[in-house]
This record gives C-alpha cells, sequence and structure tokens, in this order.
C-alpha cells in the first residue's frame, strides 16, 4: 500500500504491521473558513487563550490537577496515544489513581491555527511518563484540537504519536 492509499485510510480501524505509528493529515475541514478569515486582534486573542489553556492543562497533568483537567477538557473529550485511548472520564480517573504518571512534560515548538469555532494546536514534547506502570517517556507529536461552544474554548481531543 503506497502513502497516498494509507492517507486514504486515516481514521479506518486497521493499518498493516509496518506501517509507522501515526500518519498526520492535516486539512481544513470541509467549510471550514480560513484562518485569516476572522480580524487579527480576535485571532491573537483566541490563540493567546488556546495557549493558557494548553499550558494550564499540562502543569494539571504533571500535578494530578484532576479539577482542572475537567474544566479544560471537553465533556466528550478523548485522548489518543501509543497504548490505547481514554474519554475524559477514563483519562482523569487514571490521573487520578496514578496509572497515568507524568515527572515532566516540555512542550515546544506551539503551533496555532484557527477555522472559525475550531482551532488545533500542535507541538512537540519531550516526556517522562508512565501508564499502567510501564516507563512510555519519550519525544511526542501532538495535536490537540479545541472546539468553542457555548461561547465557551474546550479540549475536546488529543492525540500523541511517537517521534521515531
Amino acid at each position: 500500500m503506497d502513502l497516498n492509499d494509507k492517507l486514504k485510510h486515516i481514521g479506518h480501524s486497521t493499518l498493516e504491521i509496518g506501517d509507522p505509528p501515526c500518519i498526520l493529515h492535516q486539512r481544513s475541514p470541509k467549510g471550514a473558513t480560513s484562518p485569516m478569515s476572522q480580524p487579527a486582534h480576535e485571532r491573537i486573542e483566541i490563540e493567546q487563550h488556546l495557549r493558557q489553556m494548553n499550558d494550564e492543562w499540562v502543569k494539571a497533568l504533571v500535578r494530578g490537577d484532576v479539577e482542572t483537567l475537567d474544566r479544560v477538557m471537553a465533556d466528550d473529550f478523548f485522548f489518543a496515544y501509543p497504548m490505547e485511548g481514554d474519554d475524559k472520564s477514563q483519562f482523569i480517573s487514571d490521573v487520578a489513581s496514578g496509572e497515568i504518571r507524568v515527572e515532566y512534560l516540555n512542550r515546544e515548538n506551539v503551533t496555532v491555527r484557527i477555522w472559525g469555532s475550531t482551532a488545533v494546536l500542535s507541538a512537540h514534547d519531550s516526556a517522562k511518563w508512565f501508564y499502567g506502570g510501564r516507563d512510555v517517556s519519550g519525544r511526542y507529536k501532538v495535536v490537540a484540537v479545541y472546539a468553542e461552544r457555548d461561547e465557551k474554548w474546550e479540549l475536546v481531543a488529543v492525540q500523541a504519536c511517537p517521534i521515531l
């Protein structure tokens, strides 16, 4: 299967053995407005707010602060990472119980793109973290999706892909 065929299968349940752990293909959502269609001052304010939310989420994850995680994350939040995926309640439960434990997380090269009421934050992480007692430390490419709902921005999804 060539790369174009693989890109067509993004979002489907199977990939072949030997495939890279993650293939990211960025495309604007159908019908989404261009990032440049919003007034500059509004884009800047939204971007600053999302960067602040991102910082709060990262710090809360390292501290095990489930109250902040609960506030920042949408009720229908989903986190996809190398071992499996968790919805909001399972993710927060795993953090509270120590099933997910983060000793440090350094997030760099953060970029934010905004399309109306949807935004994507991408970054590179260096982290020392454990899942179910397993050391899964390393470098990751992270994509976080935010949505504005009822005039409030929420973190709706995160995908963390190991950088090999």
